[in-house]
């Protein structure tokens, strides 16, 4: 392959500029060419390289293709994105000759392939060391140096955070916080002064609409007027931080971050499952002030924490929800290149995460290293191997945490009674030692029947001892030499598979055991333990013969709760949350996968972490078995010859309560070879079995000893199962522990959660590293790039875990308080939502391109504090508002505003349009339609006739969002909220932590032409007449109190009753029934609504 000569039209990235044209010669080792071949270039090579590779690759070239310049020995040699493009005297190991013959994924020239002669000629030349002029090495550019170090000391954002000492003001008197002081002493050095305080009602609006979304009542305002307290505005601040009103505005701020959708986008638009569920975890944290940084870790990583945070009213997990916010992206449902696709969606990831949390436009790595950031290409890298050591599920939140319980209590009972049911099994043959020796050499006794058919059968677990004490004293060794030979040959067999073996289940290590939940219990079942049957009577109903992972039945009760989305596609309702075992992570080599198993079952081979299967591609990965026989193992082949080369893991699922056993997982041209019943039997009579020891007594004892080794539990399973044949005359030594047991389990699993809710959640997979892709192709990998968060913050040496994700690790680094973003970012997106704009402008960027920190030690101080407050968001918001800086007038000042006409040195307050969610939650509110109910499934979108397309919902939702707040109705990427749009709710992309603060046609036409509105306005004016009949002035003033939160102006009474009167006159309304006309009254609530002091904050 030769992605280094790979035109620029055929990668997306951005092609490595070539700088600083520095001659190489000296550092080359430049043989010495004689006439001859210099002349043969000159007449063969030379024009080949000027008529096919000079247009993309020659010395015009301002950026050539794949950073190669073909302009030099030195430049060949030196290469492109690629590395070298020749290896002198080898054409055979030079990348060169590659593309010219067409043989990897890029063919150069791209237009058309090279004559043969030309191609003869080049590889030839190759051949004979490439040989080219000396003076020819003063056009090798070379490429710009990345200094990584450089960079990070060159820019401010990579500096620690340190404390700085708070600046000396003149007006000393004006400051109420220490951040005060920061502005202050900006403005003073300016010879600027502050604006003054804002007037107490716009104050209160501010408030409102800053800390909950929604305006202050009449009431509300009047009480806040009517108190003398000097901590009027704190006990305002305080209440509206502890209402829950806070988390739901708040909240919608976070999930812009996170590109919060419910649907996939794409063609059709498939849902989300479960979706809101993150939404109103979102919320519940805000509202609980969950410390930020371990909010965050709980995004990155809440699925290991030992100790999850639970909710204290229902004890459900609410870490593991947090993990949601990596799955809310774009999902493509039948992509063509499903390798390329997850690149794809591990960009989107990597960009959610590092701008939300970090500042930083890590992606821009994606496809070389950064240009202006000290992000190298391998970082980028680096960070995808997090998320190829991850993968998708739906986790069962609400009753994982309670059935784990019951499930180790389960377990702990279980090994108490097998060492019960062990000493019961051993005290039996005790007891019956005596007994059996003589029925063994008794004619027609049970013991004496059995050995013969044993001795018939060459399945049976005992023929080989059958046989052994059957013979003759000289024939023992014969039969002994036999059965060891059956053995050897047949692990030979096992041990000579030229396939790869996935998962041996019998010898599993600890740390590659994967399940989602409890079903499969807390490892492989082993051999030799006793197998409880289900009825008390029987007791046991025999021995495990191998090892294996094993549903356990007893949870297949286990279920969704009612209303809660399955998996989509392919894998719908196959109830896999909490029910599912997979596989580690391998490469597809020959494509065919091999599964030995029991029962029926289902297998999910996830390759290349897609999922949405839906569609004509990739049904191959979906593979179900059903099987009347739960006791004898069987291959099931699942053919994934189309990927080979790619990365898969499996995930295995039972089909309701079905039982179900997986033994291995192989991939290769056939199954492996396991050991036959024959070949079982032959080594239960023990590899140190001689013919002088091969007697009844020996024999027993082995019987005795059979549950405690794989190679002879077959044996104890026999007893088991024969026990009533050979001992007809007692009861089973095993009844009254099984009905012990059988009772002590009811009483545990009568407290299983059998349903829940599921949301969207992340589940780590074995430790596994992404390969740097030359150019960002998913088609030219190159090394792999061992996991890490970033070289400039973390060093270069760094330990993760190494058997599964490392995104725990991952996470504290990233929030560890000596990382200068984590917090900088924090409350640089507190102080934007506050005042209007960040301390850096740029709030999704802190790197080169950002804006420059207006107040860098303001930055620093609040970063500092923020810590130290224990990285509590309410205590940031609630030290900003109760700031001089946050309650200052937004009046403009014409001298103030010449002199600071951006604003940043923050001489006054911002003026600020609401969001299109705070437009409509207002409306709402005032027309006392806005319903408080918090949580819960999303209220479908109101489609209007627009609104068409592929995946469009068979229902339109209700017109007025069934008078939800604005953050519970429903985000479909392909059919968003036309009203959101107008007013720059983000689209669902990536991270968005500044809203566009546009100014167009459309948001006048929405609140003038949207049947939503008037008929809001509508149910306003009804409430204002049935609150006030007969006093239309007491009216107007309530209605300008509830839309503007003050009392009107003398010229706005005037205005509206003006406008009453001429609007009366055209609707043709008598003046008796003007006071009641809600149409009337509904176009002045329209007015209102209309106007800008509904719309924008003071």
């Amino acid at each position: 392959m030769v992605p280094l000569l790979i035109r620029s039209c055929l990668a997306a990235c951005v092609l490595i500029s070539t700088t600083t044209l520095t001659a190489v010669a000296a550092e080359l080792d430049t043989p010495q060419f004689d006439a001859a071949q210099l002349e043969y270039f000159e007449k063969d090579i030379r024009p080949i390289l000027a008529k096919r590779c000079y247009e993309c690759h020659g010395p015009d070239s301002e950026t050539p293709g794949g950073g190669l310049f073909l302009t030099s020995r030195g430049a060949l040699l030196e290469g492109g994105d690629s590395g070298p493009s020749l290896v002198a005297g080898k054409p055979d190991q030079s990348l060169l000759i590659e593309a010219i013959h067409y043989d990897g994924i890029y063919q150069m020239p791209p237009k058309s392939r090279m004559p043969e002669d030309e191609i003869a000629k080049l590889e030839q030349w190759v051949a004979s060391g490439a040989p080219w002029p000396v003076s020819d090495e003063k056009n090798t550019p070379r490429k710009e140096v990345f200094d990584l170090e450089q960079r990070k000391a060159e820019h401010w954002a990579w500096q620690p955070v340190v404390r700085p000492e708070l600046p000396d003001v003149q007006n000393d008197a004006w400051v109420k916080d220490p951040v005060d002081r920061f502005i202050l002493a900006k403005l003073e050095k300016a010879d600027l002064a502050p604006n003054g305080p804002a007037e107490p009602t716009i104050l209160i609006r501010r408030l409102y609409l800053d800390l909950i979304g929604l305006p202050p009542t009449p009431e509300e305002t009047q009480a806040f007027l009517a108190d003398p307290s000097p901590i009027a505005i704190e006990k305002v601040v305080d209440r509206l931080l502890a209402s829950p009103r806070f988390g739901e505005h708040w909240g919608r701020r976070w999930l812009d971050l996170v590109r919060y959708a419910e649907s996939r986008g794409h063609e059709f638009d498939y849902d989300i499952p479960n979706a809101h569920e993150y939404r109103d975890y979102v919320i519940r944290a805000l509202n609980q002030d969950v410390p930020y940084n371990e909010l965050v870790v709980e995004h990155v990583a809440g699925d290991l924490l030992e100790t999850p945070r639970t909710n204290p009213e229902t004890g459900d997990n609410e870490s593991v929800l947090g993990t949601g916010f990596w799955h809310l992206g774009d999902w493509v449902h039948s992509p063509v290149d499903i390798r390329q696709d997850e690149t794809d969606r591990f960009d989107n990831m990597l960009d959610v995460m590092n701008k939300a949390f970090l500042g930083l436009t890590v992606t821009c790595a994606r496809c070389h290293d950064h240009k202006f950031d000290a992000i190298s290409q391998a970082d980028y890298y680096a960070q995808a191997g997090f998320l190829q050591s991850s993968a998708y599920r739906q986790v069962r939140f609400e009753s994982a945490q309670h059935n784990q319980q019951i499930a180790d209590s389960l377990e702990k009972l279980n090994i108490e009674f097998q060492t019960k049911a062990q000493s019961a099994y051993q005290n039996a043959i005790d007891q019956a030692f005596s007994r059996w020796e003589k029925e063994l050499q008794t004619p027609e006794s049970p013991w004496n029947q059995a050995m013969t058919e044993a001795a018939q059968d060459a399945k049976h677990p005992l023929h080989y001892w059958a046989q052994v004490l059957a013979a003759a004293a000289d024939q023992r060794p014969q039969v002994i030499a036999q059965a060891q030979q059956l053995v050897q040959q047949q692990h030979a067999a096992i041990t000579g598979y030229d396939g790869q073996l996935i998962h041996d289940y019998a010898q599993l290590p600890e740390q590659k055991w994967r399940t989602d939940g409890v079903v499969f219990g807390s490892g492989p079942q082993p051999a030799g333990a006793f197998s409880w049957d289900a009825s008390p009577e029987v007791g046991i109903n025999g021995v495990r013969t191998d090892e294996a992972a094993v549903y356990d039945v007893r949870w297949g009760a286990l279920k969704l709760e009612k209303g809660v989305q399955d998996d989509f596609g392919k894998i719908r309702n196959w109830n896999r949350a909490g029910r599912t075992l997979k596989t580690d992570t391998f490469a597809l080599s020959d494509g065919r996968i091999h599964y030995l198993v029991k029962g029926s079952g289902r297998a999910f081979a996830v390759v290349d972490s897609h999922r949405l299967v839906q569609g004509p591609l990739h049904n191959v990965t979906v593979k179900e078995w059903k099987s009347g026989d739960a006791t004898t193992t069987q291959w099931i082949t699942q053919d994934l010859r189309d990927y080979q080369g790619h990365a898969a893991h499996v995930e295995f699922t039972p089909i309701d309560d079905q039982p179900l056993e997986i033994l291995q997982v192989a991939e290769g041209p056939q199954p492996p070879s396991v050991m036959n019943d024959q070949a079982q039997a032959a080594q239960a009579l023990g590899s140190d079995l001689t013919a002088g020891d091969a007697n009844i007594q020996r024999f027993l004892e082995t019987l005795k000893r059979a549950p405690a080794s794989p190679e002879t539990a077959p044996l104890a399973d026999w007893l088991v199962r024969n026990w009533a044949r050979l001992m007809p005359d007692q009861e089973s030594p095993w009844s009254e522990l099984a009905t012990a047991y059988h009772d002590q389990s009811k009483q545990l699993l009568a407290n299983v959660k059998w349903r829940s809710r599921t949301a969207p959640g992340m589940w780590d997979n074995s430790a596994e590293m992404e390969a740097l892709l030359i150019r960002g192709n998913s088609r030219t990998p190159a090394d792999q790039v061992e996991r890490q968060l970033l070289t400039a913050i973390a060093g270069p040496e760094n330990t993760y875990d190494q058997h599964g994700s490392g995104r725990l690790e991952l996470a504290r680094q990233m929030m560890d308080a000596d990382n200068p973003f984590a917090s900088r970012v924090a409350v640089n997106r507190v102080w934007h939502h506050l005042l209007g704009r960040g301390i850096v402008r740029t709030v999704d960027n802190f790197g080169v391109l950002g804006e420059l920190p207006t107040h860098p030690q303001l930055l620093d101080y609040l970063a500092v504090q923020f810590v130290e407050d224990g990285w509590s968001l309410k205590q940031m918001i609630r030290r900003i508002v109760l700031s001089q800086i946050y309650q200052m007038s937004s009046l403009q000042v014409g001298s103030a505003e010449q002199a600071d006409p951006k604003n940043d040195l923050f001489h006054r307050a911002e003026v600020k349009r609401l969001s299109g969610e705070a437009i409509r939650d207002s409306l709402l509110m005032v027309s006392g339609q806005l319903d408080e109910t918090m949580y819960g499934p999303s209220v479908p979108v109101h489609l209007t006739s627009f609104m068409q397309g592929r995946g469009r919902p068979g229902k339109s939702g209700p017109i007025n969002g069934a008078g939800r707040r604005s953050v519970y109705l429903e985000v479909r990427r392909n059919f968003l909220s036309p009203m959101m749009l107008a007013f720059d709710t983000p689209q669902p992309i990536t991270t968005i932590g500044r809203r566009n603060q546009s100014n167009v046609p459309a948001q006048s036409l929405i609140l003038l032409n949207d049947p939503m509105v008037i008929e809001q306005c509508e149910h306003w004016a009804q409430q204002a007449i049935a609150q006030t009949p007969q006093d239309t002035q007491l009216r107007i003033e309530r209605m300008v109190q509830q839309a503007f939160s003050r009392k009107p102006t003398a010229q706005e009474l005037v205005l509206a009753n003006q406008f009453l009167e001429s609007h009366r006159q055209t609707l043709s309304i008598d003046p008796q029934h003007a006071a009641s006309s809600v149409e009337l009254w509904r176009d002045l609530a329209h007015v209102l609504v209309n106007a800008k002091p509904f719309i924008f904050v003071r």
